[in-house]
């Protein structure tokens, strides 16, 4: 993303006491008002932040923001945006960042070094407050204009990319932990954690902030890391980080630093008033008087959050997260179902009569192994599905409110696939395959396939 100001210092080497003779004036970053020499080389260019800085900070209140906002003078702290229902800066700017777990004081920073809306009494950048969908080669998206929108972009996209660094893939340029890659100074960056990674992501360059490169100029992902924490020391934001309670307990009794890191966020209430949650660096812990406390972590972690959290189709969680009894997979059951993953299969959802089903045959250890998808909708719009895979051996499980959810596999279910799934003139499967004599049947609505285990051959016939 674009920050406002890449200016070249008229000096080489930040490291001189100045750059001229004794009476020259020593040059300031416009953006943030420090003088430049007495900052270059504070920040390491390999780990810019820390993990629990960028994704941290979830005890920060609306009222907190809103006074240091006064307190900078800034141009936000009266400031409502009409498109987001007449929300002020403060609670957009608290709301945006906890709902992708990402800090408000990082927010805060972004906000400064792309639109300085964040110092200035004046200032109505408000269009590209967070250099959101402006890309360095210039122009910004216009679908992400607005400073409520800015600020859900800047959050959502920081949140991305920590998701795709999560599940050990590269963020969308290929940064990744450990992997060494150029940035556009250029300097040669190897990111110690994740934090960094999706820092240069977002701005891919490192600026007169770091060390090791020996940059001038002024901006990039150090500048970033330079606002951060001078803004974390310019006001007492306090620390929300208290566990209490059975989420205390729970966290003990799972050696938490190590499982779960840092505390994220202190302990709040879940929008359904229900349950309590702490997020840690790693993972959360949801509570409810019901169901006791329990840990969810990594990819399930996230592809529960994606279903949004508790208030999704699942539920809360009712184990933490535990190895699947083959050892390959991990799983955790929630009210209305399951999420499991393995590294091969990635982590999915299994809920309802589908679940049941498959639970019924066996869950992982049955013919139709872990699920590939999760719960989808039929294109008839009919019934709904998950599809499994066992080694190299895909199946199905279908469900409709009249055929009720039975499962197909191997070559009877590529045999079904080929005539066109649902679609085709069998219609749905009506019962789960069965042995017959000499090989293997499935039943459909208005049809057959059976499997010739000695010839392979497969028939399709019609009642």
């Amino acid at each position: 993303m674009r920050l406002l100001r890449r200016l070249m210092l008229l000096c080489g080497a930040l490291t001189a006491i100045s750059c001229g003779g004794p009476d020259e004036p020593r040059p300031v970053d416009e953006l943030t008002g420090e003088v430049l020499l007495d900052l270059a080389g504070t920040h390491d260019m390999h780990r810019l932040m820390e993990d629990a800085d960028l994704t941290g900070g979830g005890w920060i209140t609306t009222t907190q923001v809103q006074q240091f906002l006064q307190q900078k003078g800034s141009y936000l702290a009266g400031y409502r945006d009409p498109a987001w229902g007449s929300k002020t800066a403060a609670t957009l700017i608290v709301e945006r960042s906890r709902a992708h777990g990402i800090s408000p004081l990082y927010m805060l920073a972004r906000i400064q070094i792309e639109s300085s809306l964040i110092q200035s009494g004046t200032s109505t950048n408000l269009a590209k407050a967070t250099g959101c969908g402006c890309p360095d080669s210039g122009g910004c998206n216009t679908s992400y204009a607005g400073f409520g929108n800015q600020v859900e972009c800047g959050a959502a996209k920081i949140r991305g990319y920590l998701r795709d660094l999560d599940a050990g893939r590269p963020t969308v340029s290929g940064w990744k932990v450990g992997l060494t890659k150029q940035t556009s100074d250029p300097c040669t960056v190897t990111p110690a954690n994740k934090a960094t990674a999706a820092l240069y992501t977002y701005t891919p360059w490192v600026g007169a902030y770091a060390m090791q490169c020996g940059r001038s100029t002024v901006g990039g992902s150090s500048l970033m890391a330079a606002v951060f924490t001078r803004y974390r020391s310019d006001y007492n934001w306090g620390s929300g980080c208290v566990l209490q309670g059975d989420i205390k307990v729970k966290y003990d009794a799972v050696n938490g630093p190590v499982l779960l890191g840092a505390c994220r966020a202190g302990e709040l209430a879940t929008p359904d008033g229900v349950g309590r949650f702490n997020h840690f660096e790693r993972g959360s812990i949801y509570w409810t008087q019901a169901l006791g406390a329990h840990v969810v972590l990594g990819s399930i972690h996230d592809r529960w959050e994606a279903l949004n959290w508790e208030k999704g189709v699942l539920g809360y969680p009712i184990t933490d997260e535990l190895t699947t009894p083959d050892g390959v997979g991990r799983y955790n059951h929630f009210e209305r179902g399951s999420i499991y993953w393995t590294q091969a299969t990635g982590a999915w959802e299994v809920h309802g009569l589908i679940r049941e089903k498959w639970k019924a045959l066996g869950w992982e250890t049955s013919p139709l192994g872990y699920p590939i998808t999760g719960e989808m909708k039929t294109p008839d719009g009919v019934g709904r599905y998950n599809h499994f895979r066992k080694g190299t051996i895909e199946g199905s499980i279908y469900w409709t409110q009249v055929t009720g959810a039975w499962a197909v596999y191997g070559a009877i279910r590529e045999k079904w696939k080929s005539l066109g799934w649902e679609n085709s003139a069998l219609g749905y499967p009506v019962s789960d395959e069965y042995a017959v004599t000499g090989g293997r049947e499935s039943e459909f609505q208005k049809g057959f396939i059976t499997y010739d285990s000695t010839t392979g051959a497969l028939t399709v016939r019609m009642k």
